[in-house]
């Protein structure tokens, strides 16, 4: 309530009289009605006035009605003041000739906005251009800080004492390129800044939340700041739950909704609203709200994680103990946007749009919620992903992106790192630009082998690859794709969008074929593990040139570190020109794993060290010497013969063991499972040769099985596990396993530890198989 004596402020409206004023601003033109004693001379005049920019609305029998845009600097002021007066601040300014006293010898001071609630007002000041540049603007930033001391006075002064709001002095701006010296000096002066994009966003938040969209700009405008109004105790129990200390209590949804949020206090802009749009959908919050007014109420509770100081943490005094369980008051965080909705948005926010249809009665409803205290940033994204992802049906994936998105430019370095990754990945398929455009699976689309990328993938090969930094002691250690400036969070996003989508593009223009493929047959590039082993490979290269040449590229621009690591993708691109179809299939093959992915991009850069000899990444060498191609042809040699050596004893053993008549020892010997796959096969080749050269070598691990005692001494080519079947047939295992890489060039070549364990069972079968025997199978 405005104090009685108080110092000039105003006018002032409140109540309906803001409706009114909000219907008034909300117009974007400003209108006339010209008139004439002739139709003639009205048509006189109006020409006159569409030369000074009117244009005709309406014309009636003796007059007509003109309007024109509002004057540049009016239409920004009205587009705050709507903004603010849709957000539900309950006192606002007044028309254009608002003012607070600054001194008994100085005439009151003009104000474009000012709007207050409960616990707060709002000062904003607006300047725009009428065109995108730059504009000087310290002149008006020391004009505040000149007048701000007196302005706080009256604006306290004006209200009874025992409301004491906080104030916040607000630089508004259209058009307008802040200079960082500018920036800076708002910074230091503690003026907030908001610019188009963030007009932009609260202008479509406050049609999203309704007035629950106040305690998001509030938090922006009074982050980490206390503020005594928001002051609330509740009874509550603490305990443990998975090592982490956690509240529950009750409270009115009004009072939660002033701490709580859903995207973090530092995400403003419209890039934003996609994921406030995907978390509180319109049409539900609707249905809720017709829910709570029918006298329907929610017995789960809202959980939340409540961010405080880490020094200081929540104050809770406790009043009984039962076992593990304490009774007592919580003394829940002053501070605006201190309450992250883990689970329940739209429960909570479905109480804005109740509170503002008929039948809501204000307090009627106390809200269950459990509420953690500084739960880690994975532990809370761990949580938020398993709650959501089982109660909404969203895919892993989507969650993901919407929690990176809700924590652009965290105060917390963990959560910001992790955003920023997940961006980038969402650019990457969003711009139309980028190689990666539309390839990603995201909500609503359906796999193909055209779109078969995700941004999981994406995301977690640029941390992998550390590309764009890496997390040291709760600071980012800039990348190669990222600015020297670790915090400057956009600026490192256009960097690494640009970077990636430049070094894929090589291959996109290059090899427009292979790009389109996606997973079909015959790609890779254009595959998860194809763009992850590729981010590996643009992290060594960026290594090697700082190595080589001395140059850090996270000091360079975008346009100066892509023409750095195009010299060594070309060599790539000439080698996948030329490529057999089984070279590509052998990148396919070797897995999706972290190792395999790193053994991909170590075949890669196989390639660069091949025409650079000096390009060495860490690893490169040991996969080099780990890689047998000679041996491998000789492997291949060796599991035949070792194949044919198995086949000619084991099945000795059971013609001997048997007999041959009406061929019982493939009856009595061969489980029927493998009889009748051999049998399948020879009658597919027209019963070409003996159903028995249709075994697998595989096959003989289930046929030793079955007579173990009969062959053990024998296959187990080891008395120490002789009694043991399982152990003692390990080694067909391990043999069968290369054989699928001997007869299938495609998959790449042996490791030498391959090649010496192939010779080492050949060694032990031409020791142990006795000479002889059933001749084998042509394999």
């Amino acid at each position: 309530m405005t104090h009685p004596h108080a110092p000039h402020l105003g006018p002032l409206v409140s109540g309906d009289e803001i409706t009114s004023e909000l219907r008034r601003r909300k117009r974007t033109d400003i209108y006339q009605t010209v008139r004439g004693s002739s139709p003639a001379l009205i048509a006189e005049k109006v020409k006159l006035e569409e030369e000074d920019g009117w244009r005709t609305v309406r014309q009636n029998a003796k007059s007509t009605r003109m309007a024109k845009p509002k004057p540049l600097d009016e239409q920004l002021e009205d587009e705050l003041w709507c903004i603010l007066a849709q957000m539900g601040f309950g006192e606002m300014s007044k028309g254009r000739q608002f003012a607070v006293a600054v001194g008994n010898n100085l005439p009151p001071r003009q104000i474009d906005v000012y709007a207050k609630d409960d616990e707060a007002v709002a000062v904003v000041e607006c300047t725009q251009r009428r065109t995108p540049g730059k504009k000087r603007m310290s002149s008006l930033v020391e004009k505040i800080v000149a007048t701000r001391r007196s302005l706080l006075n009256s604006i306290r002064r004006a209200y009874e004492p025992s409301t004491k709001p906080k104030v916040k002095f607000v630089i508004a701006t259209r058009n307008v390129s802040w200079s960082d010296a500018d920036l800076a000096k708002c910074k230091e002066a503690k003026i907030a800044v908001i610019t188009d994009s963030e007009i932009d966003y609260y202008r479509a938040l406050v049609q999203h939340l309704k007035h629950a969209a106040r305690y998001q700009f509030l938090g922006h405008l009074f982050g980490g700041q206390k503020i005594d109004g928001l002051n609330k105790q509740v009874l509550a129990t603490r305990g443990r739950m998975g090592g982490h200390t956690f509240y529950t209590f009750l409270i009115r949804p009004e009072d939660l909704l002033k701490i709580a949020y859903v995207g973090h206090k530092a995400s403003r802009n419209t890039d934003d609203l996609a994921t406030y749009q995907r978390m509180l959908q319109p049409r539900r919050l609707k249905k809720i709200a017709q829910y709570i007014n029918g006298g329907g109420r929610f017995p789960t509770n809202i959980v939340v994680n409540l961010k405080t100081s880490r020094r200081s943490g929540l104050r809770f005094d406790i009043k009984d103990n039962v076992d593990d369980v304490a009774l007592g008051t919580l003394y829940l965080p002053p501070n605006y946007a201190s309450a992250w909705v883990i689970d329940g948005q739209h429960r909570l926010y479905g109480y804005e749009y109740a509170r503002a249809a008929a039948g809501f009665k204000q307090g009627s409803t106390a809200l269950p919620v459990l509420a953690y205290e500084n739960l880690p940033s994975e532990k809370e994204m761990d949580l938020f992903i398993d709650i959501n992802s089982k109660q909404v049906k969203v895919s892993t994936g989507l969650l993901v992106e919407l929690y990176a998105d809700l924590h652009w430019e965290s105060s917390n370095t963990d959560d910001a790192f992790q955003a920023l990754l997940s961006r980038v990945a969402s650019r990457l398929n969003g711009n139309a630009v980028s190689p990666l455009h539309g390839r990603m699976v995201v909500s609503g689309k359906r796999k193909t082998a055209y779109r078969c990328l995700t941004q999981t993938s994406i995301r977690d090969g640029l941390l992998k690859s550390k590309l764009l930094g890496t997390l040291r002691t709760g600071a980012v250690v800039p990348g190669p794709l990222s600015t020297a400036r670790a915090n400057d969070y956009a600026a490192n996003l256009r960097k690494a969008v640009r970077v990636v989508s430049d070094c894929l593009g090589v291959f996109a223009n290059g090899l427009e074929d292979h790009w389109r493929l996606g997973d079909a047959a015959g790609g890779y590039l254009c595959t998860n593990n194809g763009i992850r082993a590729l981010f590996h490979v643009m992290k060594d290269v960026a290594d090697d040139i700082q190595q080589k040449q001395g140059v850090d590229l996270c000091l360079l621009d975008a346009e100066a570190t892509f023409e750095r690591i195009a010299p060594y993708l070309e060599i790539l691109l000439k080698y996948f020109e030329d490529a057999s179809s089984q070279e590509i299939r052998s990148y396919r093959r070797i897995g999706s794993s972290l190792t395999a992915v790193r053994q991909q991009a170590f075949g890669l850069e196989t390639q660069i060290n091949k025409q650079r000899p000096g390009f060495q990444p860490a690893g490169l060498q040991e996969y080099l010497e780990s890689r047998d191609e000679a041996g491998t042809e000789e492997a291949a040699a060796s599991v035949r013969r070792i194949h044919q050596r198995l086949f000619g004893y084991v099945i000795g053993a059971l013609k001997e063991h048997f007999g041959t008549v009406e061929k019982a020892w493939w009856t009595s010997g061969i489980p029927v499972r493998i009889r009748q796959k051999c049998a399948h096969e020879w009658e597919a080749k027209n019963r070409d040769g003996e159903e028995e050269s249709h075994l697998y070598l595989i096959d003989y691990v289930e046929i030793c099985r079955e007579h173990w005692d009969l062959v053990k001494t024998v296959v187990s080519l080891d008395s120490r596990h002789m009694e043991n079947w399982r152990e003692s047939t390990k080694w067909i295992k391990d043999l069968n396993e290369i054989r699928k890489i001997t007869t299938h060039p495609e998959r790449g070549v042996l490791s030498t530890t391959q090649v010496t364990f192939v010779k080492d069972c050949l060694h032990k079968v031409e020791m142990y198989f006795p000479e002889g025997g059933t001749e084998g199978p042509t394999v």
